[in-house]
């Protein structure tokens, strides 16, 4: 009879070096990372704690107020829809008072929205609290990946800090996570037991946007020079790269309105799914979403690692591939156990995909056209995240808690198309170049 004992050790050991070899890759990541980034980095963990307490804790706290799943779908997806209408004056404005400054204003708008979520009871208050906190994630998002971009000395460490800087927000949104569905109970509110951890939540952001506006250095050289270097060329050359970038940024944000759908389909009602299609408590909610964060970090840990060994293009072509097939797969009827193995399975995927996305789409494009592209980028995911938002809410309403997976694996389909016909060639051309 064949003993197992020494295979079993053979890959015990393998997984160990591959284990080991991974955290030195890691490591390495960002012991190269320029100061600014390090700082950067460092200071998403309080953002990431405070979002992810906020994300669980949102909708349980509507329904409890008495709002209808419709009402849930709606003020949702006018979040989206007000984050799409501003992004692209926020791209105009932060020109003239600088990502850093725009970016701090973010937070602080972020915290005065969850103390306003924490007063309100009534549909003005929620209106309003969503409202600002939709400003803040425009400023948000508008300015916070060209400045950190900004910092990066060479396209490579701007992969590497992205990459970092979701991994890191994953991770300790997924502690804000399970922080969330525990502070209702060590901290009761009045309105609903959600209240107090809005007020912790929004400590945590305003807190994350002090220390942003005290640590983050001051613009460097590499967009200076960037620019001098357009203003000298001459103007017909200018007008030429122009029409390509905008070209080439149309197409990138095509992509990104099929990201913001596929979002915008589950992302924001996960939690409700859970509560309705399992019964599922809330503590055990925030435990499984929480447990979900932490694939979501090793997924943006590994994204540099697979671009290295897989190239740009075929790590899109299978990341897309992966994630049509595993979130297809929880459209089916199943046991609660196994619905949670491929969460945790589609976790890292999806964040693997969008990270990439996000990365090399803004990696492609030039500095000077950065904060247009960050506005358009914005505009494009919000259209689909509003769209995608209110559909789901009517379809949780009626009661289809597998719809949602089937309509986002028919999606990611489509975004598949438009990556391969029209999108990968110019991509990969772009980014050769910059290289």
């Amino acid at each position: 009879m064949l003993n197992p004992a020494p295979l079993t050790c053979k890959i015990g050991s393998y997984s160990k070096r591959k284990g080991a070899a991974m955290w030195s890759y890691t490591v390495g990541l960002f012991r190269d990372l320029s100061p600014g980034v390090k700082r950067f980095i460092a200071t998403e963990s309080l953002f990431g704690i405070g979002a992810g307490i906020f994300n669980l804790i949102l909708n349980l706290h509507l329904l409890d107020l008495g709002f209808s799943k419709e009402d849930v779908g709606r003020i949702t997806s006018l979040g989206a829809l007000t984050v799409g209408l501003t992004s692209l004056p926020a791209g105009i404005v932060v020109k003239y008072i600088g990502r850093k400054t725009m970016l701090v204003i973010g937070m602080l708008l972020a915290f005065l929205a969850l103390i306003i979520f924490g007063f309100g009871t009534s549909v003005g208050m929620i209106t309003t609290a969503q409202l600002t906190w939709s400003l803040s994630i425009s400023a948000i998002v508008n300015s916070e990946i060209q400045l950190i971009f900004q910092y990066c000395r060479t396209k490579k460490e701007e992969t590497s800090a992205y990459s970092l800087l979701f991994a890191i927000f994953t991770l300790c949104t997924g502690i804000g996570t399970w922080l969330g569905g525990y502070l209702p109970l060590w901290l009761p509110g009045h309105s609903t037991l959600y209240q107090y951890a809005f007020f912790v939540a929004g400590g945590c952001l305003g807190l994350s946007g002090i220390l942003r506006g005290v640590l983050l250095p001051s613009a460097n050289d590499r967009s200076v020079a960037t620019e001098k270097s357009e203003t000298s060329a001459a103007p017909s050359s200018v007008k030429i790269k122009k029409a390509h970038a905008y070209s080439l940024m149309f197409l990138l944000a095509l992509l990104i309105f099929n990201s913001g759908f596929t979002f915008g389909l589950l992302s924001p009602f996960l939690n409700v799914i859970l509560k309705f299609r399992f019964g599922m408590e809330d503590s055990s909610i925030s435990g499984l979403l929480a447990l979900s964060g932490v694939f979501f970090f090793v997924g943006s840990l590994l994204v540099p690692y697979l671009m290295e060994r897989m190239g740009s293009r075929n790590a899109f072509v299978f990341l897309f591939l992966y994630n049509i097939v595993v979130v297809g797969l929880m459209a089916l009827t199943m046991p609660s156990s196994v619905f949670a193995v491929l969460l945790m399975i589609r976790g890292t995927g999806f964040t693997m995909l969008n990270n990439m996305m996000d990365s090399e789409c803004m990696s492609a494009v030039a500095e000077e056209d950065r904060n247009v592209f960050a506005g358009m980028r914005t505009v494009s995911r919000s259209i689909g995240n509003t769209i995608a938002s209110y559909w789901a809410g009517y379809i949780l309403a009626a009661n289809h808690y597998a719809l949602p997976f089937l309509l986002t694996a028919v999606a990611l389909l489509t975004g598949f198309a438009v990556y391969a016909w029209f999108v990968q060639g110019k991509l990969a051309q772009r980014l050769q170049g910059q290289t």
